[in-house]
């Protein structure tokens, strides 16, 4: 485990455009329902703050994930601002965010192409196949599949709907962390309607950075805005990485890509995403795999009175982030400058649910 403090960060609040579109939109789709908040004030005793909220996204649209709002908020957009321009879309993808565009494809009547690393979980290539797009494997890691996808599509003149930007390539990933909005705004309401105190303290996972920049555009944007980290693995710190390097300038992962987080195993942060990340977030940490086993397994088999969720490795890292922080002694220095104590409301993003079933029964059956 390692972290780092953000030495960049800079004072808000920032400005926050309106984005009643991108939940008008959500709420026009077929199955839209905001997702669970749950409230896990067990695990919360547990760890010595003072409650805990987390988003569970593992029943966004039947697609066990939250990249569905990114993928079809970008696909509308570019279907109203261009129509006719193109008949096919394609994406490079660990998994979600490829399952994501596909569906939001076959809603729209779009042909579709996934490119996927070739050690892709099983159920994470049928299940992009049963949306009724055509899935390319690629030889390689995740970098190696978005090169692919980006070489092939501008050969064969289909549209990228991507959640990385890099060069050549950054106005459509901003669309899709719009689409990601939706999450924080429902998180809002819940809180709202339940009557429940606003969080101090935010853990999100990292990736490349989409779903990272949506929170802290989300909350950087409030006068009071809680303390936001990142989380991500060790063996995929992009991100980490990006903020400690000299400058703060976006730099490659030096991990050896050897983590069963697959939708966070990403060396490479998505450019249109980093200046958001760099002024607003609090702190990025890098975790390692047995930790996230760990939270896997808190969720799944909870403290006495907690709700019993499923997660999939990579959606149990801002959990094992709170986990890490409040256990691990090598976290004093970041757990001082949170602030994070008994008096501390907590809230943490599950991105996903148990999706790769065998990896998920090997975490929960290994302890």
């Amino acid at each position: 485990m390692r972290y780092v403090i953000n030495p960049f960060r800079e004072a808000g609040p920032f400005p926050m455009p309106s984005r009643s579109a991108v939940r008008g939109f959500h709420r026009s789709l077929p199955g839209y329902s905001p997702t669970p908040l749950v409230r896990l004030t067990g695990l919360a005793k547990s760890l010595g703050v003072g409650d805990f909220y987390l988003k569970y996204e593992g029943a966004r649209f039947g697609l066990s994930a939250f990249k569905a709002l990114g993928g079809s908020w970008a696909l509308h957009r570019l279907l109203a601002s261009r129509p006719g321009t193109f008949t096919t879309v394609s994406t490079a993808s660990e998994g979600n965010h490829g399952r994501a565009v596909a569906w939001a494809a076959r809603l729209m009547k779009i042909p579709c192409v996934i490119f996927l690393p070739a050690h892709a979980a099983a159920e994470r290539i049928a299940n992009i196949e049963h949306e009724g797009a055509t899935v390319m494997l690629v030889d390689g890691t995740y970098e190696d599949a978005v090169r692919r996808c980006d070489r092939e599509s501008g050969e064969r003149g289909w549209q990228i709907i991507s959640d990385v930007g890099y060069e050549g390539y950054l106005e459509i990933p901003p669309l899709v962390v719009e689409g990601y909005s939706t999450i924080f705004g429902e998180i809002d309401e819940q809180l709202a309607a339940e009557g429940w105190p606003s969080p101090d303290l935010v853990l999100i996972p990292g990736g490349v950075g989409g779903i990272l920049q949506a929170g802290v555009d989300h909350y950087r944007g409030l006068a009071d805005p809680p303390a936001i980290v990142g989380v991500e693995p060790q063996a995929a710190d992009c991100l980490t990485t990006s903020l400690g390097s000299p400058g703060g300038a976006p730099a490659i992962s030096q991990g050896d890509r050897a983590t069963t987080l697959a939708c966070l195993n990403c060396a490479e942060v998505s450019w249109p995403s980093w200046p958001s990340i760099r002024r607003g977030v609090d702190a990025m940490m890098a975790i390692d795999d047995e930790a996230a086993f760990d939270a896997v397994r808190r969720l799944y088999r909870p403290v006495p009175g907690d709700r019993s969720l499923e997660a999939g490795n990579s959606g149990a890292a801002a959990t094992d982030g709170l986990v890490t922080l409040m256990n691990d002694p090598r976290c004093v220095e970041l757990k001082n400058h949170l602030r994070a104590g008994p008096e501390t409301v907590v809230l943490a993003l599950c991105t996903e649910a148990a999706i790769d079933r065998a990896a998920f029964q090997q975490v929960i059956g290994s302890n």
